[in-house]
């Protein structure tokens, strides 16, 4: 069973991303999450980290509800974490164990794959049927300076997906999270490198630019 995680955040400030229209973002994952879950077979867990709960997809959780869940909360990290804040890709790590924790399916899985939330990937199931994911340890992007698709085995989901370690004391600290996964690709064996994925021209969320691949 593979699971995808979709990453989201609905309230944004100027500050952090260039789309900031909340109902520019909220159409673009409702759009994204309906497409994965009428032309894909995977579980689909969408995080939302700013308190959006999408009543937009209320149908889809009944017509789906044996493999979609929305799980929503407020970016406030617990004192031990704090030092995530000082990161970009903090946030992003602490919605994926969140979501790990609090998801009926993810568990279960085993294979967890990191999609980030506006992206939908309609090749993404065909290439995944074509691997021995069980030998597959992680999948990374093919652009290694790029991580809105980041994969894990169930078994190694520490691994890459580690926060408690992305701290200053740590090797592999960066500001940027795609040095952060490249990073810990370069020290873990078993990684596959997917090909380009094209998809249907989509806004990014932090910069003023139409992404058509991953």
């Amino acid at each position: 069973m593979i699971t995808i995680i979709l990453t989201a955040t609905v309230h944004v400030s100027t500050n952090t991303a260039f789309q900031v229209n909340k109902q520019d973002r909220i159409d673009c994952y409702v759009k994204s999450v309906k497409s994965w879950l009428n032309n894909t077979k995977f579980n689909i867990v969408l995080v939302e980290n700013s308190g959006y709960s999408f009543p937009e997809l209320s149908n889809e959780l009944s017509n789906f509800s044996d493999r979609f869940e929305i799980i929503s909360f407020i970016n406030d990290f617990p004192d031990s974490l704090k030092f995530l804040a000082s990161s970009k890709g903090g946030l992003e790590l602490f919605s994926i164990h969140y979501a790990f924790e609090k998801s009926h399916s993810i568990k279960h899985s085993l294979y967890i794959i990191k999609i980030t939330g506006r992206y939908f990937v309609p090749g993404l199931e065909k290439y995944l049927s074509t691997l021995n994911l069980h030998a597959v340890t992680a999948l990374a992007q093919h652009n290694e300076g790029r991580c809105e698709l980041v994969g894990s085995h169930i078994l190694h989901f520490s691994n890459i997906f580690d926060m408690k370690k992305l701290n200053t004391n740590r090797v592999d600290f960066d500001p940027h999270i795609e040095n952060v996964y490249d990073y810990r690709f370069s020290i873990t064996k078993n990684i596959v490198r997917c090909p380009v994925f094209n998809i249907e021209p989509t806004q990014q969320g932090g910069l003023n630019n139409i992404v058509h691949s991953l």
